[in-house]
């Protein structure tokens, strides 16, 4: 192991206990901030060696609250993203007038058709996080792949159903 790998993973071996718990603070999901910090981490290993042991743990406490800072963004995006994908017509009571009735079905089956024009993936991995409300680090697992790229491939869904629901969204 190189002399920058062994201190890295001496620190961090030293201080994840309590970086994961500065996360958890501030996030409110273990499982985020233990995906956070091993994501920091690796980070760390590709950037080097930024000094004393001293610099080097302030680097690493700094790394993970802005990966905090850039996760609570990542979210407030794609829940304001998600709140302007669906139209709402879909969520009006069922006292409402038969036009916005059928404009609610037909919203609805624009948002089928978008979706079915999304991958296999892609569609599910949307229904199981919208629908059953999986979370992202569980998707990530379920997938194989990063919490960064589930984040990715939803938001792209997202945009995909947005552009085709267009029509059907209110403007005001």
């Amino acid at each position: 192991m190189k002399p920058w790998q062994n201190t890295l993973s001496k620190l961090f071996e030293d201080h994840r206990r309590q970086l994961v718990s500065m996360a958890n603070r501030r996030i409110g999901d273990r499982e985020t901030a233990d995906e956070i910090v091993q994501d920091v981490y690796a980070r760390l290993l590709l950037s080097g060696d930024h000094g004393t042991d001293e610099e080097n743990v302030k680097v690493l406490y700094a790394s993970v609250r802005n990966a905090v800072i850039d996760h609570h963004r990542s979210t407030a995006g794609r829940t304001g993203l998600m709140r302007r994908i669906l139209p709402v017509q879909l969520w009006q009571r069922e006292t409402s007038s038969p036009h916005d009735h059928a404009q609610s079905r037909q919203a609805l089956s624009a948002l089928d058709q978008a979706l079915l024009e999304l991958s296999p993936k892609a569609r599910e991995m949307f229904v199981l996080h919208r629908v059953d409300g999986v979370s992202n680090a569980k998707l990530a697992q379920k997938y194989g792949i990063s919490v960064s790229a589930v984040e990715k491939q939803l938001a792209r869904t997202m945009r995909h159903c947005q552009q085709r629901l267009e029509a059907y969204r209110d403007t005001d």
